[in-house]
C-alpha cells in the first residue's frame, strides 16, 4: 500500500484574469464541497458519521463570507480556512506552481514569534528597531491571551488545521505577526510581552516586508534540514543514511538517488551492520511513496525481518469514483512508461483500478482492498550496530509510515516529535473552476491502523538543540547510551 502525497502529477493552470472575487469564492467553494462529497472517503465513512455535515457547514461559512468578499485575500483565505476545517494534512486548498496570483502586500511589526518547547510564543527574529527583544514572551494582544490569539488568527487559517498538535504550532506560529490583508481575522494592534520578568506593552507599527526578506525571517523562525539522499561514514565509524525524500515519480531526483542508495546498502549490509551505529536520517522528509522505506528496510534488516512485521491496517477502503479511478490510471501509465519502476507498484495500481471499477459497477461506495490476517509482530532482529532514526517535526505521510516500520524493526527514535496524519490517505489533485487555486483530496481510508488518527510519534530521546546543526547532532547521537 502506497502513500503518494508527493507523486501526484504537477498541475498547470491558465492565468486567471481579474474578476469578481465573491463570485469566484462561491464557484470554487461549491466545487470544493462537491469534489469532497463525490471523491473523499469521509462522506460515506460509517466510522465518521459527522464528516458530511462538517463539509456542508464549511461550505455554508464560505458562502457567507462570499457576501462580503471584495479582495483576492478574502477569496484565498476563505478557501484555505475551508480546508483547515477537516484537520487533515492530506486535504488542502492551495495556489499551485505556475498560477500567477494578484500581488499580496505582506506587513509585519518588525518581529516574528513562534512557539517554544513549553508552548510559549517568543520573539525569534527581529529588525533592529523592533519594540521587543529576542526571547520576549508574548502574553496577550488587544485583551486576547497569546494562545487564543494564535489559535484564531493562525490555527483556523492554516491549510491543514490540526492546531491541537504542538508540531503544527511550532511550524506555523511564525505567521502570527504577518498580515497579508486576510479579512477574516483581526490584526493585533497593542500587545503585552514579558521581557526578562517585566511586562512591556507596545503599539504595533505594521509596515511592508518584501518576499525575500520574509523568507529569510521565516527561515530563522523555523529551521529545517534536508540532507542530500545518500550514505556516508563518520570518523567514529557511524554509518549515516540520509532519506530526506520519498517521491514516487521515477523521473524525480529522489528516485534517481534512492535506487543506487538501496543497492549500495544491500551490497554493503554486513559491513554497515558491523558499525558501532547506523543512523537513518528522515529530516526534511515530507512523505511520498511508502514503498521506498520498505525497500530500505529490506536492504538493511533483510526481507525476512521486514516480512515478519505486521503494521498493515486491518483493511484499506478506496472511495470508488470516476475521478479517483482516473487518478490511479494516471499512476499506472506513469509506471508502465518506466522500465525501472518497481513491478509491485504497477501490479498494485492495476488491481486498485480494477477494484474501483468493480465497486462502481455494483453501486458500492468503497473498493475494499484485500488485507492480510492480523498477526503479532515478533521481536526486532538483533544487530551489532545500534540503529537510530532521526525525525523532525515535518515528518508526515509516507515519512510516518517509514518511522512506524523502522521502529518495529528495532530502530531507536531520536530527534523531534513528528507531524501526524489522519486515516485518510493517497491524494488526488484538481484545479478549482476559477483557475486560481487547486484542491487536494485523499482517496482511501485505513481501517485499524496501529497509529491513531492525528497522533504524532514521540522520540525516545528528544533533541532540544538545533536539529539543523549536523556536527552537534552527530556528537549527541554518539553519546547516547
Amino acid at each position: 500500500m502506497k502513500s503518494l502525497l508527493a507523486t501526484a502529477l504537477l498541475l498547470t493552470a491558465p492565468i486567471a484574469s481579474a474578476q469578481d472575487w465573491a463570485a469566484s469564492l462561491r464557484m470554487d467553494a461549491k466545487a470544493m464541497h462537491d469534489d469532497i462529497a463525490r471523491n473523499h472517503p469521509g462522506p460515506v465513512d460509517p466510522e465518521n458519521p459527522g464528516f458530511a455535515a462538517k463539509n456542508d457547514q464549511a461550505l455554508a461559512l464560505a458562502l457567507q463570507r462570499a457576501g462580503s468578499t471584495t479582495t483576492y485575500a478574502g477569496y484565498l483565505y476563505a478557501l484555505i480556512a475551508y480546508a483547515a476545517t477537516f484537520d487533515d494534512g492530506h486535504l488542502a486548498a492551495f495556489v499551485p506552481e505556475g498560477v500567477i496570483q494578484p500581488p499580496l502586500v505582506t506587513r509585519w511589526p518588525g518581529f516574528l514569534t513562534t512557539f517554544d518547547t513549553k508552548d510559549d510564543q517568543r520573539v525569534v527574529t527581529r529588525a533592529a528597531d523592533a519594540p521587543v527583544p529576542l526571547g520576549a514572551r508574548l502574553i496577550a494582544c488587544d485583551g486576547k491571551d497569546a494562545a487564543a490569539l494564535a489559535r484564531d488568527n493562525v490555527g483556523g487559517m492554516g491549510g491543514s488545521g490540526r492546531w491541537n498538535l504542538h508540531v503544527s504550532r511550532v511550524m506555523r506560529g511564525k505567521r502570527l505577526f504577518t498580515d497579508v490583508g486576510n479579512p477574516w481575522i483581526k490584526r493585533p494592534v497593542r500587545c503585552t510581552f514579558d521581557v526578562d520578568g517585566t511586562r512591556r506593552t507596545v503599539d504595533l507599527a505594521w509596515r511592508p516586508i518584501d518576499d525575500k526578506e520574509l523568507d529569510r525571517r521565516f527561515a530563522e523562525a523555523f529551521r529545517r534540514k534536508a540532507e542530500p539522499i545518500g550514505m556516508r561514514t563518520l570518523s567514529d565509524g557511524t554509518v549515516w543514511i540520509a532519506l530526506s525524500d520519498f517521491d514516487g515519480d521515477p523521473d524525480h531526483p529522489a528516485a534517481k538517488a534512492l535506487e543506487p542508495l538501496i543497492a549500495k546498502v544491500q551490497a554493503q549490509r554486513e559491513t554497515i551492520l558491523a558499525a558501532p551505529r547506523v543512523v537513518l536520517d528522515l529530516r526534511g522528509n515530507n512523505g511520498g511513496d511508502s514503498g521506498w522505506s520498505h525497500r530500505v528496510a529490506e536492504a538493511l534488516w533483510g526481507k525476512h525481518a521486514v516480512d515478519a512485521v505486521n503494521l498493515a491496517p486491518t483493511r484499506v477502503d478506496w472511495r470508488a469514483s470516476q475521478d479517483n479511478m482516473a487518478q490511479m490510471q494516471s499512476y499506472v501509465r506513469m509506471w508502465s512508461a518506466h522500465a525501472d519502476a518497481p513491478p509491485e507498484n504497477l501490479a498494485w495500481g492495476k488491481s486498485t483500478v480494477a477494484g474501483m471499477q468493480a465497486a462502481m459497477a455494483k453501486g458500492e461506495p468503497f473498493y475494499m482492498e484485500p488485507g492480510e490476517a492480523k498477526r503479532p509482530t515478533p521481536k526486532p532482529p538483533k544487530t551489532h550496530a545500534r540503529i537510530f532514526m532521526v525525525t523532525d517535526s515535518g515528518c508526515a505521510s509516507a515519512c510516518l509510515d517509514a518511522a512506524d516500520l523502522f521502529l518495529a524493526l528495532g530502530a531507536i527514535h531520536v530527534g523531534q516529535v513528528t507531524s501526524a496524519d489522519t486515516a485518510y490517505m493517497d491524494i488526488r489533485r484538481t484545479m478549482l473552476p476559477s483557475g486560481h487555486m487547486a484542491l487536494v483530496v485523499p482517496m482511501k481510508v485505513y481501517r485499524g491502523r496501529q497509529r491513531g488518527s492525528n497522533v504524532p510519534l514521540v522520540p525516545r530521546y528528544v533533541y532540544q538543540a538545533d536539529l539543523t546543526d549536523n556536527a552537534a547532532l552527530e556528537r549527541w547521537i554518539a553519546g547516547l547510551r
